[in-house]
């Protein structure tokens, strides 16, 4: 089990540290954390992040209805199976999936340190 997920377990009640996000108008939808991002959230965040090959990844990804939470959970097998048969364009998808995971994780360990802060108030 990942260190992050022993320490959210630790410190802070289940959904909890999924429940807290910014809400903002002006930033986008995508502020919200990735596992409650809709289909949509996750076509935009194609575009944004893997453009050059937008059109076969929507495509792919609308027809298996994925989602944030199906988002990170992806891996080259899946990528395969959902028609993305290229290497080259799985590992780019890989990619900025784990960049995407890297940056949850750290969002994570964000909240976690203001909900520990807050507990020593």
């Amino acid at each position: 089990m990942p260190l992050l997920r022993k320490l959210i377990q630790a410190k802070i009640q289940p959904g909890e540290a999924f429940t807290v996000y910014h809400t903002s108008p002006t930033l986008s939808s995508l502020c919200k954390p990735v596992v409650l991002w809709t289909q949509q959230d996750v076509c935009k965040w194609l575009k944004k992040h893997c453009p050059h090959n937008y059109l076969t990844y929507v495509e792919a990804f609308s027809h298996h209805a994925i989602t944030g939470r199906a988002l990170l959970r992806l891996n080259g097998e899946k990528l395969e199976r959902m028609g993305i048969v290229q290497e080259s364009l799985r590992q780019e998808v890989l990619q900025q999936v784990l960049q995407l995971q890297v940056r949850e994780e750290v969002r994570n360990l964000q909240l976690l340190s203001r909900a520990s802060f807050g507990n020593l108030s």
